[in-house]
């Protein structure tokens, strides 16, 4: 068990028994730095006749099977009340185990929805049924005399202690409920000030998923944080994968007091007390990212492509980051908190008009997403989804169509099809497992606003550059961009990796000082020389024109000494189409060299000449 006498050793300060496992602190007074690796994550569905030991398999990879995975380091499981009364408590306990025999850890559980049996019966709402427990009012604790330390007929700690017995070793993340906050009232997007906003007035238990007050929920975060704690200080209490941030802001000014949240002496802290990581979740496509309003055209204006996305999902975290901030929850006044995020995607294919929906936009946001949120301090991201929960022929909602790999249900285990999402995840993981952001690195680079990415450095100090050209264009990941490494970082030379490079495993050369970016991610490992001496110029210079051109294109090659020189023809994405000549002799001085198109579709194209190590790449474009 995680529970041992050096982590209680660690909190002796800051709780003592009054009676077998109450604590005495909150996370208002203390909340653990999380200093493990980033978690390439992924919720992980039900698809008969696969069991949760097989789709570990294909996501985390078993060698013992031959099977590579998709770089998936950790899951986002679900165990409901309803299921675990049923089959027992212990059911998955030999998954967790198999989860961790594959190197997976930290998992993030997102509990609740009780068993019949459980169920709080009142109508908080008039047309529907409150679907949390019963008996959550009770006192959480008791005097142990029915085996346990927590009031059995608190059914909802009587659940979490024992999640937390069974489970513990296994969970890091306890996330209570999956989107609470739900809105089918249609008022979070209200602003202070509009009738029914959920800023200066509370959820009404309509407007909510859980059709329950605001007050109650506090309260499951509230005991959830005391049983988890008692048992495993080390974990966090996580909400429930929020999406609106002025439902977190009624969380924060309210305690768990059924009398309208107010404080009290047996209610004596609001909802910021009960959780220490933030988790949130983000569908651009959905929250209105991807498009706005204009009263010129008397229409929506798009933007449906990866950065947009992109900045979607950054927006609404920084959202949410503002209700912390205004309550307090900025390292100032309280702890804080850790974050991650649960649940994130845009569709593969489109089934209502308006929306993104293409392979290339989809893996792209994954891939940008994924180095964009360890700039921004989120330590665990969670795809949606590991497999599409419908085949592409049948499926008629997007998210049906945002797995990892193509629908599993009715397919034996462990054969699959892995989508260009599963391939460029898992290049994004075997690239940078274990490597952290660098900050200050990133900073050398200058990017301009055309150009976004970072800089990663792993225990040994090696340097892993991710770029990319910020997509810009409706209904286009098309982009281009070119960038020149600071002449201070002497950079020798770097190798490229595209998105599928754990599919098809090549690099391709590329020179510090002309880095030809795509709306593609790329990634770029350098080498470093010690001194400006050291590094390789070319021996030749080169002129292409006319440039553009509708069938050739004549280059002039000025050589400081003989040579033989290669010449070939790459697109944008670093693809060879073309190698126009392969060790040609040229002479000290001034030659022309001739290249037809010879079919080649309009469009942009890189020629690049290179000369033992050196190289030079030159933008070419045919109409």
């Amino acid at each position: 068990m995680k529970l041992n006498f050096i982590a209680i050793a660690s909190f002796v300060l800051l709780f003592q028994n009054d009676f077998f496992g109450q604590i005495n602190f909150s996370a208002n007074e203390i909340v653990r730095p999380y200093e493990e690796d980033f978690g390439y994550g992924a919720n992980m569905g039900a698809y008969p006749p696969w069991r949760d030991e097989n789709l570990a398999n294909i996501a985390a990879g078993n060698p013992e099977l031959g099977l590579r995975g998709m770089g998936i380091t950790t899951f986002r499981p679900e165990l409901p009340e309803l299921f675990v009364e049923y089959w027992g408590y212990d059911i998955r306990v030999e998954a967790f185990e198999h989860y961790t025999h594959l190197g997976m850890k930290d998992h993030v559980l997102f509990i609740g929805q009780p068993s019949p049996q459980h169920r709080d019966s009142t109508f908080y709402c008039d047309t529907e049924m409150s679907k949390l427990f019963k008996n959550m009012y009770l006192p959480i604790w008791d005097d142990g005399t029915d085996g346990t330390p927590v009031n059995d007929s608190n059914y909802f700690a009587r659940y979490v202690y024992r999640l937390a017995y069974y489970y513990g070793d296994h969970v890091r993340f306890w996330e209570v409920w999956n989107e609470p906050d739900l809105d089918i009232g249609g008022h979070t997007p209200l602003e202070p000030g509009q009738p029914g906003n959920w800023w200066e007035n509370n959820p009404p238990a309509c407007d909510v998923q859980i059709f329950a007050p605001i007050f109650h929920y506090i309260r499951l975060l509230r005991i959830t944080y005391e049983v988890v704690k008692s048992l495993h200080p080390e974990d966090y209490v996580a909400v429930g994968g929020l999406g609106n941030p002025s439902y977190l802001d009624a969380i924060l000014r309210n305690t768990d007091n059924p009398d309208e949240g107010a404080v009290s002496v047996d209610f004596p802290l609001k909802g910021g007390a009960y959780f220490d990581c933030m988790s949130f979740h983000s569908y651009p496509h959905l929250d209105g990212s991807l498009q706005s309003w204009s009263n010129d055209i008397m229409n929506f204006v798009y933007k449906r492509h990866s950065d947009a996305a992109l900045d979607g999902l950054l927006k609404r975290r920084q959202a949410m980051e503002n209700v912390l901030t205004k309550w307090g929850y900025d390292g100032n006044e309280f702890p804080e908190k850790v974050w991650i995020l649960t649940e994130t995607n845009i569709p593969r294919k489109s089934f209502t008009p308006g929306f993104i929906g293409t392979a290339e936009a989809q893996r792209n946001f994954i891939l940008k997403s994924l180095i964009a949120v360890q700039q921004h301090n989120i330590h665990q991201f969670h795809v949606y989804s590991l497999a599409d929960v419908e085949p592409e022929s049948v499926a008629k909602y997007e998210f049906e169509v945002m797995g990892l790999v193509k629908n599993l249900t009715g397919t034996d285990p462990h054969a699959h099809e892995i989508t260009e999402l599963g391939i460029a995840y898992r290049t994004c993981s075997q690239m940078l497992r274990g490597w952290k952001y660098d900050p200050a690195l990133t900073e050398t680079l200058e990017l301009p606003e055309t150009i976004r990415g970072g800089a990663f450095k792993n225990d040994t100090g090696d340097i892993n550059f991710v770029l990319w050209a910020v997509t810009q264009i409706d209904s286009t990941d098309a982009a281009y961009a070119e960038y020149s490494f600071p002449k201070s970082l002497n950079i020798k030379s770097l190798k490229s990796y595209r998105w599928d490079y754990s599919e098809h495993v090549y690099t391709l050369p590329v020179h510090p000082d002309s880095v030809a970016l795509s709306g593609d991610p790329v990634f770029l490992r350098p080498e470093f020389v010690s001194s400006e001496s050291e590094i390789d110029y070319p021996g030749f210079a080169v002129r292409c024109y006319p440039n553009p051109a509708a069938d050739r294109i004549w280059v002039d090659v000025a050589a400081t000494e003989k040579m033989s020189l290669s010449g070939q023809i790459f697109t944008p994405q670093g693809q060879l189409v073309r190698s126009i000549f392969d060790k040609k002799t040229v002479q000290n001085g001034f030659q022309k060299l001739e290249i037809s198109r010879d079919g080649l579709p309009d469009g942009l194209y890189f020629l690049v000449l290179s000369s033992g190590k050196s190289r030079v790449r030159e933008k070419i474009v045919f109409y």
